[in-house]
């Protein structure tokens, strides 16, 4: 009995594979920018809701202290020597003094921070889940630490200058409350401390906001990392995302988007009330 001649399968042509190829390469092309666009997405709403939670603690802390917000830093004791004034409000600063401890190996207790006993899962709200930790990047701590800034005027570093003093949530009039900013998304551009360096500007954590107008050598440090916005809680406890003061990135490393909100727009020193 005679088989049957075997079925020859037909081959891919060149052509036919290169035509598949470059459908396949289109259809990549729509689809990667959009899963990138909805990470984006995903990231601010994420962000948006730390800061919300953040917003809370913060009304707790201050219901608990008279409606005054707490110092950036702070003595841990009176005679604490300089550069041993380790009491952030983002935590408490462990082991040798931060002057002679490298950058990135210095610790935080987080347990000490001033939000720590108002928020169940404090560990994860406090970092910004768009905040690039890859790249033109410097660590200041051991590990992630903190990705937002509380607003200077509000909350003036003691350490510093003993003569300032905190501010009270009553100063901030009713009509100015949307307007006031409490919290921003932060970051610096780091050019002093090793590895940085002015010809090697990175990227850090940072943990204030200040007015566009700042002196002293200071910074801009809002962060708008959110497709070229920054999230900002304001004093009556919303949450926005806003734009860049025009022509504010800092030109160390502009393509951090790291730069000033529009002192026209938002406020941050609390004005008296009429």
């Amino acid at each position: 009995m005679k088989r049957p001649a075997p079925t020859r399968r037909r081959a891919f042509t060149l052509t036919e594979l290169l035509i598949v190829i470059t459908i396949l390469g289109m259809l990549a092309a729509l689809l990667v920018p959009a899963v990138f666009d909805a990470l984006a997405v995903a990231q601010e709403t994420a962000c948006a809701s730390n800061l919300r939670q953040l917003g809370l603690a913060v009304q707790l802390y201050l219901k608990d202290n008279d409606g005054f917000f707490f110092p950036i830093r702070d003595r841990d004791d009176p005679d604490t020597p300089e550069d041993e004034a380790k009491l952030w409000y983002f935590g408490y600063e462990t082991g040798t003094s931060w002057s002679k401890t490298p950058e990135g190996k210095r610790i935080l207790d987080k347990s000490r921070a001033k939000l720590y006993p108002y928020i169940d899962n404090y560990e994860g709200i406090e970092i910004c889940p768009g905040f690039n930790y890859y790249g033109s990047f410097k660590a200041k701590f051991r590990g992630k630490w903190w990705t937002y800034g509380i607003n200077k005027v509000l909350s003036p570093d003691l350490y510093v200058n003993r003569s300032q003093r905190c501010r009270n949530i009553i100063e901030i009039p009713g009509r100015d409350a949307s307007r006031t900013v409490v919290m921003a998304d932060a970051a610096q551009v780091n050019t002093f401390q090793a590895p940085a360096s002015p010809t090697n500007p990175l990227l850090e954590e940072w943990h204030y906001v200040q007015p566009p107008d700042s002196k002293f050598r200071d910074y801009p440090h809002v962060h708008f990392r959110h497709r070229g916005l920054a999230n900002v809680l304001f004093a009556d406890w919303h949450v926005e995302a806003c734009p860049p003061k025009e022509g504010s990135y800092d030109r160390r490393l502009p393509s951090a988007r790291i730069g000033c909100l529009d002192g026209n727009e938002v406020l941050f020193r609390p004005r008296r009330s009429r």
